[in-house]
């Protein structure tokens, strides 16, 4: 039988409590989620993607939570092209605790996509997330993504979301 060395243990033990999930209710700190996306654009494209992101909250008290977000988004059948797309923005983010497990927010930003020419955007956005246990959160958000290049059109998405908080 192999013993494990008791620095070993102690590193392992201090390593998983600095990145254990947050309680339920805590939505401040650091955040990770995927998501999906489905585009209400035009009816001939259909509008899929799949979506990374990073963020932080900060709990002000008084039930008010803001943040920022990096979202890394694609698409594989681009509104803009014919061809995959990705489009990276970043937002802030500005939430009301409607209960302790229950933040609704508001989300602005920019970024850039390839699709197309390729074009800076500007977005926003409605969501709401809901805490689970252990940190586990899921959210869901209507967006809209503007390109700033002449004749690329609106995207107006529907996303649902799985986030950890830490």
């Amino acid at each position: 039988m192999k013993r494990t060395s008791p620095v070993l243990a102690a590193a392992f033990t201090a390593a998983v409590s600095l990145v254990s999930p947050a309680l339920a209710g805590d939505f401040d700190g650091a955040y990770v989620g995927l998501g999906l996306t489905a585009g209400f654009n035009a009816p001939s494209v259909p509008d899929y993607e799949a979506s990374a992101f990073i963020g932080y909250n900060w709990d002000f008290g008084n039930q008010m939570i803001a943040g920022g977000e990096l979202d890394l988004t694609y698409n594989p059948n681009s509104l803009w092209a014919a061809t995959p797309a990705a489009t990276t923005t970043f937002d802030g983010r500005l939430g009301y605790l409607a209960r302790e497990d229950v933040m609704v927010y508001g989300r602005a930003g920019g970024g850039y996509t390839s699709g197309g020419p390729g074009s800076y955007v500007w977005d926003l956005g409605i969501g709401a997330e809901y805490m689970m246990q252990n940190g586990l959160t899921v959210r869901g958000e209507f967006d809209r993504v503007d390109p700033f290049e002449t004749g690329m059109d609106t995207q107006v998405n529907g996303r649902l979301g799985v986030v950890m908080n830490f």
